[in-house]
């Protein structure tokens, strides 16, 4: 009777040493960074998107209000490695209508980075770890030969404000880290009455479980002199209103 349950004592601490030690080994090593983009099939975030387009000499500025949905919906092999399906659709700003496909994007997640594939272009959206400070040149892909593209050209990507909490106007966030991808004025406004210029602005915010929940992308060009009717270019605000 005594060998019998100092058999059965020995099995127990084997069991639970077993136990233990496979809890120990299957402990998650990745980089919590990453859920500042989660990629789960499914997940959804929907922006008031705020539009401003400038059309040149003819001085005119239109204004567009309206809403998008980002959707991860489904899986693909893109140059060889696992993508997501980002798909974009578009409603009125008041969201009386139904949701409208308007775009795609392939989403590829690397040992490193987060890689972008939108509207032609393939950007490096994000590098991980995520730290205050770390640079990147986030438009490295970009075919900036391209006279549509060239304004990407050598961007150096920063993270800022990692960690901290961030409203958007819309929504408060607890847990967010801002990018900053390019910020650049050439005579601007106006220094040189002979020389013409551009403005260039682009910033988006994460959210640690959310994703992107602002995004501003300014550019527009101008002759001399500067005025308000010699814009030519956009500028675009997205603001998160809901998510899952």
């Amino acid at each position: 009777m005594i060998r019998k349950n100092l058999s059965i004592l020995l099995l127990m601490a084997i069991c639970f040493t077993s136990l233990f030690s496979c809890r120990k080994i299957t402990t998650s090593t990745a980089d919590p960074t990453r859920n500042y983009f989660p990629i789960t099939l499914g997940k959804y975030v929907v922006y008031d998107v705020d539009s401003v387009y400038y059309f040149g000499l003819a001085g005119t500025r239109y204004e567009i209000k309206s809403q998008m949905k980002y959707v991860i919906t489904d899986t693909v092999t893109y140059n060889k490695q696992l993508s997501y399906l980002l798909d974009v659709y578009t409603r009125p700003y008041d969201g009386a209508a139904n949701w409208v496909g308007l775009s795609q994007i392939i989403v590829t997640p690397t040992t490193t980075s987060l890689l972008y594939f939108q509207d032609q272009t393939k950007y490096v959206k994000m590098i991980f770890p995520i730290a205050n400070s770390v640079t990147w040149k986030g438009n490295m892909y970009a075919q900036v030969l391209d006279s549509t593209f060239s304004y990407l050209n050598d961007w150096n990507y920063t993270y800022q404000n990692y960690h901290l909490a961030y409203t958007n106007g819309r929504v408060t966030f607890d847990n967010t880290v801002t990018i900053m991808e390019d910020d650049q004025n050439v005579n601007y406004q106006n220094v040189d009455s002979a020389v013409a210029g551009y403005r260039t602005y682009a910033r988006e915010v994460y959210a640690y479980n959310v994703g992107m929940v602002y995004k501003e992308w300014t550019h527009y060009t101008f002759g001399y002199p500067d005025t308000a009717q010699n814009k030519t270019g956009y500028s675009v605000v997205m603001k998160a209103v809901d998510y899952n």
